[in-house]
């Protein structure tokens, strides 16, 4: 069962809800019942027989069972062994591996000969999150190894000084409300919510009130603003061809998945709050960002942030130490960047158009830091009305068509 998409899985999704209100009010919410309702509605979600679509059912939930405790015994045997590169490597790639198996064979299966044309008329969650139906692994497999690798990555680095306790990774990794889709949180700041329960009554009927608000504002993104961009212009721009109908297109589609993809996000965070878990924000206005750092720092939070701590500032780091770039920090910010969101597209996927797409989204990335430091040098003026409209309305046309290239109307 896909969660957020239908009447059927809030009405399901009803019952463990007000079963946490009500040992919330008493006073019990604790670590041990919110891990036991994350893993009866996992069983639930991922457990349902298939109808319609080959991905759901007990294969599913055997290849999500198995990833998570696989990921439990390599974290904890991480954290025993001693502290050493090898081991350090040797665990993530362990991480990695399948679901580095199971893009390449979503990739396979996308490239084989299909009697039915691709149609690009119904962009629907395949098309926002490649992958999902895919008969190998498991709704949210990239997103829960992003959670893994995080939990890796602090043991290595010292930020958590202890082997964390089995319940507590497989509460985060299992946490319900973000497990397929996100937003990505991270461990330590998971588990200091969870230290803090149960909470005060009072605290935690605002908690429920913030959550109640969010959840209605997923109902309106995705399900009236989304659900209406699809219908009256995605939908008819997808059958016509022309550049009219590309630019069209673009917008629409571009207009589309921030309302889905941020009425989801809204949707994990409310039901978050159910939980006593504060949930990280995922999107702020992305498209007033003034450029394209600022844009990634608006869209998509949780990942852009995921990528900058874990693979930029690493990369860049090891760079200056190792003298890779004979101490030019330019070249190496720009390597960084297309490093960084060249593995950000793969991470969606490994067909042409994922892969295009982050390579585009580190170019321009590394274009908006040259014009920054070109107008710093020439003394261009970068406030003022003017100026603040002009590169607003600029990064918001080149991401569109950034996220045209994702969409995979130009691979046709």
């Amino acid at each position: 069962m896909t969660p957020y998409v239908g009447l059927t899985y809030f009405l399901l999704l009803l019952y463990p809800l007000l079963a946490l209100v009500a040992v919330g009010v008493l006073g019990r919410l604790g670590r041990s019942i919110v891990l036991l309702v994350s893993v009866a509605i996992v069983v639930v979600q991922y457990g349902e027989p298939p109808i319609g679509d080959p991905s759901t059912g007990l294969g599913q939930l055997a290849y999500l069972g198995a990833y998570a405790v696989g990921s439990v015994v390599v974290v904890c045997a991480y954290g025993a062994a001693p502290r050493r590169q090898r081991a350090f490597y040797l665990a993530v790639a362990l991480a990695l591996l399948p679901v580095v198996l199971a893009k390449v064979h979503a990739a396979a299966r996308e490239w084989a000969p299909t009697p039915e044309p691709h149609r690009y008329d119904a962009p629907g969650l395949a098309t926002a999150a490649p992958g999902l139906f895919d008969t190998f692994g498991f709704l949210g497999m990239s997103y829960m190894a992003l959670r893994v690798l995080d939990v890796v990555i602090a043991l290595h680095d010292g930020v958590l000084r202890e082997t964390p306790r089995t319940a507590d990774l497989l509460s985060y990794l299992l946490f319900v409300p973000t497990i397929s889709a996100g937003p990505i949180d991270r461990f330590r700041r998971y588990t200091h919510d969870l230290d803090g329960l149960p909470r005060p009554r009072r605290d935690y009927l605002r908690d429920v009130e913030a959550g109640i608000h969010r959840i209605a504002q997923g109902l309106l993104y995705k399900f009236i603003i989304a659900y209406l961009i699809y219908r009256h212009a995605l939908r008819p721009l997808g059958g016509r061809a022309g550049v009219l109908a590309d630019v069209g297109y673009m917008y629409a589609y571009s207009a589309y998945l921030f309302f889905d993809f941020a009425g989801y996000s809204a949707f994990a965070i409310g039901v978050g709050r159910f939980f006593g878990i504060h949930v990280p924000e995922n999107f702020n206005a992305p498209f007033l960002a003034r450029n394209f750092r600022e844009m990634w720092d608006r869209w998509h939070i949780s990942l852009s942030w995921w990528l900058r701590d874990h693979v930029y500032m690493r990369f860049m780091l090891t760079a200056g130490r190792r003298k890779w770039f004979g101490g030019d920090r330019r070249r190496a910010n720009a390597v960084g960047l297309l490093l960084t969101m060249g593995l950000m597209g793969c991470w969606h996927g490994l067909a042409p158009r994922y892969v295009v797409y982050g390579l585009y989204q580190g170019v321009m990335l590394v274009g908006s830091d040259a014009v920054g430091r070109w107008s710093a040098r020439r003394g261009v003026a970068s406030e003022g009305t003017f100026a603040r409209t002009a590169s607003v309305l600029l990064t918001a046309n080149l991401f569109c068509f950034g996220l045209l290239i994702f969409s995979g109307r130009l691979f046709r």
